[in-house]
């Protein structure tokens, strides 16, 4: 192992770095991930790629190496599957991944939220998910009885990903995101090629890396602008999600759209507040904003959308 000569490539500043190819960042992400490095290495490397922008190649290649190093839910088959990334919490705005999650369940779509548990100065899912009293899964096991029941799975990126949620702590210590955060959001929690994976951006570089890497992958996949980096539509600015689908990108929802009655009274962002707020809604006492609505039947439709695809891919 030697780290020096791809280090040298990727840490020489914004100008003089050069980007890595394929098969060196898997190997330099299977170092990463396998904890081979020390300290002072792992955060080199992840500066230099923070100040060097990773490619899409770098980020295919980390991906490569996830993918020996994550367990694989089963998912029943025929069934519409969609990946729920949830790794940035609320900070200003109430988080209502949760709530997104439930509703697309409502739709028959078998829904796996993975993220963190907790995220100082954020209310993370995993806190309203268990304010609901639904609370995160502890095995893969519990996760595909969720899904076999019809109810969401939220699996901690801890148990789904050990080598990657070793990662992210880099973020305490560093007091910066990293590759493990991007990756995080874009890598398949389930062996199905279907399954629809939901992305997330706040600045517009970040959406066309994504885009271009889901499109490398050729991923079905949802990109959209995020709430604070969380993938359900922003109830209080536009909203845009672009579909990937067939290999071509589109527009299927775009603008916000208020209640008639005009704008919610919306819950703090607390944990608690949230979840009293989601559950009076997915009980009917209190409407569903109409462009959370409009996101789940556009997620949905590109769900099933995508299992007829890899069907029919497979019948040929």
């Amino acid at each position: 192992m030697n780290l020096q000569p791809l280090l040298k490539r990727i840490g020489r500043g914004a100008s003089g770095a050069r980007s890595l190819e394929r098969h060196e960042a898997a190997e330099l992400f299977a170092w990463l991930l396998d904890g081979l490095l020390d300290p002072a290495q792992v955060g080199a490397v992840l500066i230099a790629l923070r100040m060097k922008g990773e490619s899409v190649e770098e980020l295919v290649g980390a991906l490569d190496a996830l993918q020996g190093r994550q367990e694989r839910i089963s998912v029943e088959a025929g069934r519409p599957v969609v990946s729920i990334p949830t790794y940035n919490g609320a900070r200003n705005a109430p988080n209502l991944v949760p709530l997104l999650a439930c509703l697309l369940a409502r739709e028959g779509i078998q829904v796996i939220l993975h993220g963190v548990r907790h995220d100082p100065g954020r209310t993370a899912s995993a806190e309203i998910w268990s304010a609901l009293g639904r609370h995160p899964c502890e095995s893969i096991g519990q996760a595909e009885v969720s899904l076999q029941r019809g109810e969401p799975a939220f699996v901690p990126i801890d148990i789904l990903a050990p080598p990657l949620a070793r990662m992210l702590g880099f973020r305490t210590l560093l007091g910066l995101r990293n590759t493990g955060h991007t990756i995080a959001k874009l890598f398949n929690p389930t062996a199905l090629p279907a399954c629809l994976r939901l992305s997330a951006y706040t600045h517009p570089e970040f959406a066309r890396l994504q885009r271009a890497t889901l499109e490398r992958l050729d991923a079905h996949a949802m990109v959209m602008r995020a709430t604070e980096g969380e993938v359900v539509a922003n109830v209080r600015r536009p909203s845009r999600i672009d579909w990937l689908t067939g290999g071509r990108w589109q527009t299927v929802l775009e603008g916000q759209s208020v209640a008639a009655g005009g704008e919610p009274i919306w819950p703090e962002r607390d944990a608690h507040s949230t979840a009293v707020w989601i559950a009076a809604v997915l009980a009917g006492v209190n409407p569903v904003p109409d462009i959370i609505a409009a996101q789940v039947r556009a997620v949905a439709n590109a769900a099933r959308t995508s299992m007829s695809i890899s069907s029919g891919a497979s019948a040929r």
